[in-house]
């Protein structure tokens, strides 16, 4: 028993972070709509560093805005300075239904965009956050008023 919960245990371990990934600080960040947490949103911190540029970290939000960021799944991010690109999508319109088959079936919604283009791109939004060999204390970025733009 105690072998097989070894094997378990050392199994488990994840083998697959690349060799050259820098350490990875711990980094969350604060989404407001209008002054209120946006929930559901997509955060993506691009790389303003040359030396970072293949290292995106990304995370959601959850129901208080606040997004945990991660870097090839790992948690944190490494040291250097980022550009804050945050987007969000619903869908509206979606219909359910059973088919003869006795199968759920969804219908296609609308996509709709509810945060300003300007804000999910590293070329146009004004966020941007520098990480430092520390733990970052939590920041918060405001993506102005909602919208709803049909993707």
């Amino acid at each position: 028993m105690a072998i097989l919960t070894a094997s378990l245990i050392a199994g488990c371990q994840d083998q697959s972070r690349p060799a050259d990934l820098p350490t990875l600080f711990p980094c969350a960040i604060l989404i407001t709509q209008d002054g209120k947490p946006l929930d559901g949103a997509v955060v993506e911190l691009v790389p303003v560093d040359a030396a970072n540029a293949k290292y995106r970290a990304s995370s959601a939000t959850d129901a208080d805005g606040k997004a945990v960021l991660t870097t090839y799944g790992f948690d944190g991010v490494p040291a250097g300075r980022y550009k804050v690109c945050v987007w969000k999508t619903v869908v509206e319109g979606v219909k359910q239904f059973t088919n003869a088959d006795g199968e759920t079936v969804n219908t296609n919604g609308v996509d709709y965009q509810t945060v300003e283009p300007q804000y999910s791109s590293a070329e146009t939004t004004p966020h941007e956050i520098n990480i430092a060999d520390k733990k970052t204390p939590l920041i918060s970025f405001d993506v102005g008023k909602p919208i709803k733009v049909k993707k």
